[in-house]
C-alpha cells in the first residue's frame, strides 16, 4: 500500500525531482510522477519496499584480498534485504571486464552492475547500455522495510543521495558524460604516491642537507610539500651508484625513481608541464612543442637512470625491484601500498638492504606553486615550462546497466549507497588502501572494527602516520601494537589527502570515426614512453608513432 507523507508546506500533488522516473513497488509496476524543484523541504513518497526475489549480478576485478571485505558488505546487505541475492564475480582485470561487457551489450547479456573507469562508462553510454543514476539521486521516494526478518525491519530507506557529502573531484569525474548525467558513482578511488627507501636516505642525510634539501635526522622528507624534479635530480647524484647496480656498502641504488604506470606518467607530466593532451570533446592535442620538450626531458632522465620503468626488470610494476633494493623510490597506486613493503615473507637473499624502512611522499612536481615558470636541465639542454601541480585521480567507479529490471536497478542502487556510506567507505579505505569517497569519512568519530582486537575511527587511523612522523619514527609502541600493521596504509592516506587539492582526472570519451577513444589513447601514451625508454624510437619518432596509432 502506498502512503503519502507531505512536508508542512508541500502541495497535495506528489512530485519527483527528476521529472520522470521508474518507481519500484511491491507489485513491480512502474509509476510515473513529476515534481518541481524548490529550495524548501521536498515531499517524500513513502511506499512499501518491493519484496519479490531479486538477483543482482555484480562484476568487478577484485582478488581474494579485497573480496573478503566485499563479501562482508554483501552479507550485511542481504540481511537488510532478505529478498535480494548478490552474485559477486571477479573478471580478473579491467580489460577483460570491459571486453566482456562490450561483447555482452550486443546480445543483451551484461551484469546488473559493474566496476569501470570513466572511459569504460563513456563507451557504455554511447552504446545506450548505461543507466542514468540521476533517476535515483534526485528521487523523492522513501521505502518502508516491511519484512520482519530484515535487520532493518520497520525502518525507512530513502532512494535519494546527498551529493554534497562526496569528494567534489570524484563527482566531477562521474558526471562528465553527455547531459551532465551520473552514469556511475565513485567507489574504489585512489591516487599515486611515492615510496622511498628511508634506510638508504638516512645514510645520506648530511649530503642531502648540503644540497639544500630538507630532511630529518631519520631520513624523512616533507610530507606536505612535494619534492621538485630538480630536487629529484639532485638526489640522483647522491643516491645512485655510478653503474646500474646496487652498491650495498655505500647505500646506493642502480636506479632512482620508478613509475609503475607509463600511461599515468605521460598524462600527469603533460598536466605538470602544461602540455595539451585531450579534452572532453574527444580532440587529441598531444602533437605540440611542449609535449616534444617534455618527452626529450623524460628521455634524458631515462638515460641518467633518474627515471626508470618496470620493463627494465621484466616486470609490470616496480614494487618487487624496489623491495630488492634496485630502485630507491617508486611511484604507484595507493591501492598497492603493501606490495612495496619488504617483509620476512620475501626471500631474504633478494633483499639487498634487508627489511628496510619505507616512507611515502607526494609524487614529484615541477614547481611549488601552479603557474610558475620553471627551467629543467639534463646538464646540457634546458627545458622551459610553465609548471602546474598535478596528481592522478584514479580508481574505478560503479554503475548500473539499463537492461536490468526495475527492482534489480533499485536494489543495485541501494547496494551502491550502502557500500559508499561514510562508515563503509572508511572501512574499505583502511582495509584496501583505496580512499574514502565521502568527506564525512575523514572526520567520522564512528569506531570501525578492523580486527577482532583493534578498532579505530578514520581520524585516528590518519593519526597513526602523523604521530609516527612527528616522533621522527621513534614511537613508543609495543611490538604487538596493531598500529604497526596499519602504519603504511595510514601514510599513503595522509599523503593522498595532502595532495588532493591538485587531483586531476582524464576526460573520458569513446572512439570517433577518425580517432581513438580515451582508453586507447592512455594505453598508446604509455607505449610511447616505453618505446623511448627501450631506445627503440627517439622521442620524435615515438610521438609520431603515437599519433599514427590514435589519429587517422
Amino acid at each position: 500500500m502506498k502512503k503519502i507523507l507531505l512536508s508542512v508546506f508541500a502541495l497535495l500533488t506528489v512530485f519527483v525531482l527528476t521529472g520522470c522516473v521508474e518507481i519500484a513497488t511491491t507489485t513491480t509496476t512502474e509509476v510515473t510522477t513529476t515534481t518541481t524543484s524548490g529550495t524548501g523541504t521536498t515531499a517524500k513518497v513513502v511506499m512499501d519496499l518491493p519484496d519479490e526475489e531479486v538477483t543482482i549480478l555484480f562484476w568487478h576485478i577484485y582478488g581474494s584480498g579485497k573480496t573478503a571485505l566485499l563479501d562482508k558488505f554483501i552479507d550485511e546487505f542481504e540481511a537488510m534485504y532478505p529478498n535480494v541475492t548478490i552474485e559477486s564475480q571477479s573478471q580478473s582485470d579491467y580489460n577483460t571486464l570491459r571486453e566482456k561487457i562490450n561483447t555482452g551489450i550486443g546480445v543483451n547479456q551484461v551484469p546488473t552492475m559493474a566496476l569501470g573507469y570513466p572511459d569504460h562508462f563513456a563507451g557504455y553510454v554511447q552504446a545506450g547500455a548505461a543507466y542514468s543514476l540521476n533517476n535515483f539521486i534526485y528521487s523523492n521516494i522513501r521505502y518502508e522495510v516491511m519484512d520482519s526478518t530484515s535487520t532493518i525491519a520497520g525502518e525507512f530507506v530513502d532512494v535519494s543521495l546527498d551529493l554534497e557529502n562526496f569528494v567534489p573531484g570524484y563527482l566531477a569525474e562521474n558526471n562528465q558524460y553527455v547531459g551532465g548525467q551520473y552514469y556511475s558513482m565513485p567507489y574504489s578511488k585512489s591516487t599515486e604516491t611515492m615510496a622511498i627507501n628511508r634506510t638508504v636516505v638516512k645514510q645520506h642525510v648530511a649530503a642531502i642537507r648540503a644540497a639544500g634539501i630538507d630532511v630529518s635526522d631519520e631520513g624523512f622528507f616533507s610530507h606536505t610539500t612535494p619534492l621538485t624534479f630538480t630536487q629529484v635530480q639532485t638526489l640522483g647524484t647522491i643516491l645512485l651508484n655510478d653503474t646500474a647496480t646496487t652498491d650495498v656498502a655505500n647505500f646506493q641504488c642502480g636506479y632512482l625513481l620508478n613509475y609503475d604506470s607509463s600511461g599515468n606518467m605521460f598524462i600527469n607530466m603533460s598536466r605538470q608541464f602544461g602540455a595539451p593532451y585531450t579534452n572532453s570533446a574527444g580532440e587529441i592535442l598531444i602533437n605540440n612543442d611542449t609535449t616534444k620538450s617534455m618527452l626529450n626531458y623524460i628521455n634524458a632522465m631515462f638515460t641518467s637512470r633518474t627515471f626508470v620503468l618496470p620493463n627494465q626488470f621484466g616486470q609490470l610494476y616496480g614494487s618487487t625491484n624496489f623491495k630488492y633494493g634496485d630502485i630507491c623510490m617508486t611511484v604507484g597506486s595507493t591501492a598497492g601500498v603493501l606490495y612495496n613493503i619488504p617483509t620476512s615473507l620475501d626471500v631474504a637473499a633478494n633483499l639487498k638492504f634487508g627489511i628496510f624502512d619505507v616512507d611515502f611522499l607526494q609524487v614529484p612536481q615541477p614547481v611549488a606553486t601552479s603557474g610558475q615558470a620553471v627551467t629543467l636541465s639534463d646538464g646540457t639542454t634546458n627545458y622551459n615550462f610553465t609548471g602546474s601541480l598535478s596528481s592522478v585521480q584514479q580508481g574505478p567507479n560503479i554503475g548500473i546497466f539499463k537492461n536490468a529490471s526495475t527492482n534489480e536497478k533499485l536494489f543495485a542502487w541501494l547496494f551502491i549507497k550502502y557500500i559508499t556510506s561514510a562508515e563503509n567507505t572508511a572501512l574499505w579505505a583502511m582495509d584496501t588502501g583505496y580512499l574514502p569517497v565521502r568527506l564525512s569519512a575523514y572526520t567520522s568519530d564512528v569506531l570501525i572494527q578492523l580486527t577482532p582486537t583493534f578498532s579505530t575511527t578514520y581520524v585516528d587511523f590518519l593519526s597513526i602516520a602523523t604521530d609516527y612522523w612527528t616522533a621522527d619514527g621513534d614511537v613508543d609502541w609495543a611490538a604487538t601494537d596493531e598500529r604497526w600493521d596499519y602504519l603504511h596504509s595510514s601514510m599513503v592516506a595522509n599523503i593522498a589527502k595532502n595532495q588532493a587539492l591538485y587531483y586531476q582526472y582524464d576526460p573520458a570519451f569513446p572512439a570517433g570515426s577518425s580517432s581513438a577513444g580515451s582508453a586507447t589513447i592512455r594505453v598508446e601514451a604509455g607505449y610511447c614512453l616505453e618505446n623511448i625508454y627501450n631506445k627503440s624510437k627517439t622521442p620524435t619518432q615515438a610521438l609520431a608513432f603515437l599519433m599514427n596509432q590514435i589519429d587517422w
